[in-house]
């Protein structure tokens, strides 16, 4: 009798844990989404941020008419986008927590998945080319223009990285040289005589052959960056 018990509330059990776990799957999974892009206000080109990453930019949503009180955050991209397919429909103000002169916001409503973007105005403005002669002497001409003729610029750096992800955290550079608060310059990595480079080959060649260099500027004690420069090693 005893035994029947036993399995008599066994099955009693197991039948609750399979109610409370459809009851748990029964929840509505989000069905929105937001994607966008942080553009400069007076260029109308795309803000060149950090790395996507614990260090980038903070993109945080902010329920409205709601008892939320945690916003939703994620990191935005390098090249100034931003995405989360995971998010419930809802009207929602947006933060941008990044290099920006003043706040960078927005108010949406998000249905299905919505493309929404903001503007704003970066501390500086880095404008850069590079180009890798036949003996892999990448050449890297850079200008920076503060916002604003009373900013401080602090310094100016040049970087160069064997994977996409370029910007003055040590783990997204092989190499970086200060400029100090030279607004405008050239700089010159000799990679056959770059011992990061010859280390980092094998991976260079997996990736096409590929190097990735950028230039960043500190004005008022915030970073802005060039965009991502592209190059092809011999």
């Amino acid at each position: 009798m005893n035994r029947i018990f036993k399995i008599g509330y066994f099955l009693f059990f197991m039948g609750f844990l399979g109610s409370c776990k459809k009851d748990i799957d029964n929840y509505d999974a989000p069905n929105g989404g937001i994607t966008g892009t942080v553009y400069d206000s007076e260029t109308n080109e795309p803000i060149p941020l950090p790395v996507q990453g614990n260090s980038g930019t903070l993109v945080s949503l902010f329920e409205r008419n709601t008892n939320a009180s945690v916003s939703i955050d994620f990191r935005a991209k390098q090249d100034g986008s931003f995405t989360n397919s995971t998010v419930f429909n809802g009207d929602y103000r947006v933060l941008v927590d990044g290099p920006f002169v003043g706040v960078c916001e927005g108010y949406v409503t998000i249905k299905g998945q919505t493309t929404f973007d903001l503007k704003a105005i970066p501390f500086s403005r880095i404008s850069a080319e590079a180009t890798i002669s036949d003996d892999n002497k990448v050449s890297v001409s850079y200008s920076v223009a503060t916002a604003d003729e009373s900013f401080t610029l602090n310094d100016v750096s040049i970087m160069w990285n064997y994977a996409p992800g370029v910007d003055i955290n040590t783990a997204n550079y092989v190499a970086k040289i200060s400029k100090g608060t030279v607004s405008n310059g050239t700089q010159v990595f000799d990679l056959l005589n770059d011992k990061q480079f010859v280390e980092n080959l094998y991976k260079i060649q997996a990736n096409g052959n590929k190097v990735y260099v950028r230039v960043a500027a500190t004005v008022n004690k915030l970073v802005n960056y060039s965009k991502v420069i592209v190059l092809v090693v011999h």
